[in-house]
C-alpha cells in the first residue's frame, strides 16, 4: 500500500439519509468501505448511524500522504478553505448531495496548487457518475480500485549520474530522473527548466535528453520512493508538502 494515497466520496443509501454525503481520506478504498458499513472494525465512528454508504468515486495518486489530507480538509471545508472560499459553495435546490460534492471537487482540480498534480479521478459505481472535467492530464477512470493498484511498489534506481542540463555530478538527494528512459537531472535544473512565468512547480515537460512527455508528479512520486526510509519522507516530498499546506 506504499504510496497509494486516496480521498474518496461516499453517498448514503440509508432512507433516513438519501442525500447524505461523506469525504474521507484511505490508503486502501476496499477495506475502508467495509468500515464505513461496519463489516470490519477501525475508524469511520461518524459515519455509523448513516450506514450504509456507497463508495462513488475517488481521487488519487497524490504523491504523499500529507497532500491527500490536505486535499480532503479542503474538500470537507470549501467555504473555510483559503483557496476555495472566495466561490460561491451554497448547494442548489436542483442539486443531489453528490451532484454538490462534484461541483467543488471539479474547481478544486483546476485550481492551484491541486490542478499540478499528476491525480486520477476514479468512478467506483457508475450509476453515479456525473460529468467533470478536470485539467488534460488527468484522467478519469472507471470501475474499482485492484488491490495490484495499491499493494505494488515498483523498484527504483539511485538518483546518481551527471545532470544533462548543467553538466555537474547528481547525488541521491539531489536528483531526479524521466520515467521512461532515466535520464538524470537536478531537481532544481529541471524544475527551472520546465517552469513556466510565475509558476513554483511544474506540471509537465519534455525531456531535455529523450524529448519524451513527462509528468512532473510522477517524476517526484518515484523520487519518494528511492529516497524515502521506511516511516520517513524525502526531502523532496517535504517540499510538495510546503506547497500544498498553502491550499488550507
Amino acid at each position: 500500500m506504499d504510496g497509494f494515497h486516496a480521498v474518496y466520496l461516499l453517498s448514503s443509501v440509508n432512507n433516513k439519509s438519501l442525500s447524505g454525503t461523506y469525504i474521507g481520506y484511505t490508503v486502501y478504498p476496499g477495506r475502508r468501505i467495509l468500515q464505513h458499513n461496519r463489516f470490519q472494525k477501525g475508524g469511520a465512528h461518524k459515519t455509523a448511524k448513516y450506514a450504509p454508504w456507497d463508495m462513488v468515486m475517488c481521487v488519487h495518486n497524490f504523491p504523499t500522504r500529507i497532500s491527500g489530507l490536505i486535499f480532503e480538509w479542503a474538500w470537507q471545508n470549501p467555504k473555510t478553505s483559503k483557496r476555495l472560499k472566495d466561490h460561491n459553495w451554497s448547494k442548489k435546490s436542483c442539486e443531489t448531495g453528490v451532484q454538490y460534492q462534484i461541483r467543488i471537487l471539479e474547481t478544486m482540480l483546476k485550481t492551484s496548487p491541486w490542478k499540478r498534480l499528476p491525480l486520477v479521478v476514479q468512478w467506483l459505481r457508475s450509476e453515479y457518475k456525473e460529468s467533470i472535467s478536470p485539467p488534460m492530464h488527468m484522467p478519469i477512470a472507471h470501475g474499482p480500485i485492484e488491490d495490484s493498484d495499491i499493494g505494488c511498489v515498483t523498484k527504483v534506481k539511485d538518483f546518481t549520474g551527471i545532470c544533462k542540463l548543467c553538466k555537474d555530478s547528481v547525488d541521491k538527494e539531489s536528483g531526479v530522473y524521466c520515467v521512461k528512459n532515466h535520464c538524470v537531472f537536478h531537481t532544481i535544473c529541471l524544475a527551472s527548466e520546465w517552469c513556466g512565468k510565475d509558476e513554483i512547480v511544474p506540471v509537465s515537460g519534455q525531456c531535455p535528453k529523450c524529448g519524451t512527455d513527462q509528468l512532473w508528479g510522477e517524476m517526484i512520486k518515484l523520487k519518494a520512493k528511492s529516497t524515502s526510509k521506511k516511516g520517513a519522507q524525502s526531502r523532496e516530498s517535504d517540499h510538495w508538502t510546503k506547497e500544498l499546506a498553502m491550499s488550507q
